[in-house]
């Protein structure tokens, strides 16, 4: 059925005008679900249920939901059961463990103060009798060069040199190298030479045993009168130290020469800064001698005692006898090292 839109009659959907006025336009409504196009899709069916089925399907959604709800306060209540019963078992532990400590405590200062009063009856402590025995026991010790009250290296260092001194299988000049080499820094290399006027010691080693930030070809000097200062102070504090160790009577000189790591590369003076930072990766490291001083035995009267003597004192006495550092070249942007040390190889005097 269609409705004329003039006269709101209703005419068969066959007739082309409205059979009451004659109008030819038409509102045509919806069609029913009954005339649908064949291999159109069809609704879903509704399911009428009676009332009593889904009241009964809500019940039991809900009795399923009461059991959850209560399972999961049970498992809540047991897990905080349970943390409640850890918490105090560690604090019952902890109580135990204090009262033993404070009983501990109390036990020691009981004991110290219970000497403490036998001591203020004990005429002995008073008087400084006991003291006085513990003294020229230590004392007696300390006279027999006993090596467990050695507490320095260099008071180990004197019981081994006279160990040596004292034995009579031993050279003078063997006496000496051993001694030389426990005075020298780690790692040296040690020659005693014997000569008609006396001894000649040798001794090389590496700036990095005495500086940090010197392994490898690196250093913190930023210029090379930098560098050779450093040298100085180091080559000063091994002389000081095999003088103070070794003595001076029976040397004839004693000559340090200090050894760094460094990079050993022919550079084109017209050389770009790229090729010169290849050619700088691309050589090899080596230690070599960058600074070699001499001290002789007439020079060494000038210093009373070698233990307290400064630094300035010893380097103004000495001899240079060779200086590397006017051919060394400090280049800071060329390569670096992410981890620099010495590699394998024998010292130069």
């Amino acid at each position: 059925m269609k409705q004329c839109t003039y006269c709101r009659a209703m005419n068969n959907d066959e007739v082309m005008r409205c059979l009451k006025c004659g109008n030819s336009t038409f509102i045509i409504g919806r069609p029913s679900q009954s005339r649908s196009k064949p291999g159109a899709r069809r609704p879903a069916p509704v399911f009428n249920l009676p009332l009593r089925y889904v009241v009964s399907l809500m019940v039991v959604c809900g009795l399923g939901l009461i059991l959850e709800t209560a399972w999961c306060r049970g498992q809540l209540s047991r897990r905080a059961a349970e943390v409640s019963r850890a918490e105090a078992e560690a604090a019952t532990q902890r109580a135990v463990e204090v009262a033993q400590q404070e009983k501990t405590i109390q036990s020691v200062l009981n004991h110290l103060q219970q000497g403490f009063l036998t001591s203020l009856k004990d005429s002995n402590v008073l008087s400084g009798a006991a003291a006085r025995q513990l003294h020229e026991a230590e004392w007696a010790l300390r006279q027999a060069h006993n090596p467990a009250l050695a507490r320095t290296l260099l008071e180990t260092n004197l019981l081994v040199m006279e160990q040596m001194g004292s034995d009579a299988t031993l050279n003078a000049q063997l006496v000496l190298e051993r001694v030389a080499r426990l005075s020298a820094p780690p790692g040296s290399r040690v020659e005693v030479a014997g000569d008609p006027n006396g001894f000649r010691v040798r001794v090389a080693f590496m700036m990095s045993r005495l500086r940090e930030h010197e392994a490898g070809a690196v250093t913190e000097s930023h210029t090379t009168s930098e560098l050779r200062a450093a040298i100085e102070d180091v080559s000063a504090q091994v002389l000081r130290d095999l003088y103070g160790y070794c003595g001076s009577r029976g040397i004839q000189s004693i000559s340090v020469t200090c050894n760094h790591t460094a990079r050993l590369r022919w550079i084109p003076v017209n050389a770009t800064p790229d090729e010169k930072k290849l050619l700088w990766g691309e050589a090899s490291e080596k230690r070599i001698r960058f600074y070699r001083v001499r001290l002789d035995q007439p020079e060494t009267r000038a210093i009373v005692s070698w233990r307290q003597a400064s630094l300035p004192e010893v380097s103004r006495l000495w001899t240079v006898e060779y200086d590397g550092l006017e051919n060394l070249t400090i280049t800071p942007d060329f390569w670096r090292s992410e981890d620099p040390h010495d590699p394998a190889g024998e010292l130069q005097f």
